[in-house]
């Protein structure tokens, strides 16, 4: 069975966007902060071999052979999502990809492949649309982690959270004071 690991403060709305296959070394990593929403889908390990002759799972529901289904299904490896993301309605990630900080999922979108920190995509296959900030403000978002901090951290800093600039030159400043700059 997949691993699913969630980090705090992170919501999916229901039903359940984990699809996962049997796989024992199957995981996905969802960041802290990170928004789901209605009706998306996630995949982990539910790859299929194109080069098999039937596209039909033979060995598990004709052969009944479960303690080979790594022969039929197979994982592009660990699907990761990460910190501050959003994920709109109707969306497709499947396995095997990294979505990046900050990054925003258009509703419908599939992503078949990594997206970077910060950017907004959509479409099928999903398409970088543009980015949510720029490149400079990216490096520094990446640097604060703010995600990271506590919750009395985030609390004080509330009234920042609505102005990137302000945002950063106050979380830079913290980051100084902390000696972590």
């Amino acid at each position: 069975m997949a691993i699913i690991i969630v980090g705090k403060h992170s919501v999916a709305l229901p039903p359940n966007p984990f699809h996962t296959a049997f796989l024992p070394d199957e995981i996905v990593l969802v960041g802290k902060f990170t928004g789901i929403s209605a009706d998306v889908k996630i995949f982990a390990g539910l790859e299929h071999y194109a080069k098999n002759v039937a596209g039909y799972p033979l060995k598990i529901l004709y052969f009944h052979r479960f303690q080979e289904i790594n022969k039929e299904i197979y994982s592009k490896g660990p699907t990761i999502i990460g910190n501050d993301v959003l994920i709109m309605y109707n969306a497709v990630v499947l396995s095997g990809v990294t979505i990046g900080d900050g990054a925003f999922i258009g509703a419908g979108a599939v992503v078949t492949k990594d997206v970077p920190p910060y950017a907004i995509v959509g479409g099928n296959p999903a398409r970088i649309i543009k980015y949510r900030f720029s490149e400079d403000q990216i490096k520094a978002l990446l640097r604060i982690r703010w995600w990271d901090w506590s919750d009395e951290e985030i609390r004080e800093f509330e009234e920042y959270f609505y102005d990137i600039n302000t945002f950063i030159l106050k979380g830079l400043e913290k980051m100084e004071i902390e000696g972590r700059l």
